[in-house]
């Protein structure tokens, strides 16, 4: 009587260790998605770019000179749409003229990606979100010399 009560223990073992160990695993998963749609939920709405910073040097309202300027004959700035569908849209304003390109978007931990329509290129950037109204981004640009650019967002209402 033993032997088969230790036969019937050793095969439930066995069955219960090819089942357990995928269900414990889509456990951990789903709590990991669950993070990365909070973060990718704070991206959603409308964002608009107010100093940026060159490596090694101080945080400034301006590009390369150029105040930001939101609206106006003198307007200089930068909208980021997201929407919740994963798609984005990039406004470029310079004076009285909208520049727009489209495309999708994806937040994998602090690595946000944009993929214009038209473009076979996918742009990198790493963010920080330093409140729920702002948040860091740094763009680095791999086949440049160019070192990168560091800039903060807030949100807008364009």
């Amino acid at each position: 009587m033993r032997l088969g009560y230790w036969v019937v223990v050793v095969y439930l073992g066995i069955v219960m260790s090819l089942f357990l160990p995928p269900i414990y695993a889509q456990d951990g998963k789903a709590e990991n998605r669950t993070a990365l749609e909070k973060e990718s939920a704070q991206l959603v709405g409308a964002w608009e770019i107010y100093q940026t910073k060159e490596p090694g040097k101080p945080y400034m309202q301006s590009y390369k000179g150029r105040p930001f300027v939101s609206r106006g004959a003198n307007a200089f700035t930068l909208f980021l749409e997201y929407k919740s569908d994963g798609k984005f849209r990039r406004i470029s304003r310079i004076g009285e003229n909208d520049s727009v390109e489209e495309g999708v978007w994806r937040l994998n931990g602090h690595e946000l990606r944009h993929k214009r329509i038209g473009s076979s290129v996918e742009e990198i950037m790493y963010l920080r979100f330093d409140n729920k109204d702002q948040y860091t981004s740094t763009e680095v640009f791999e086949e440049t010399g160019d070192p990168g650019l560091f800039a903060r967002f807030r949100r807008s209402n364009f």
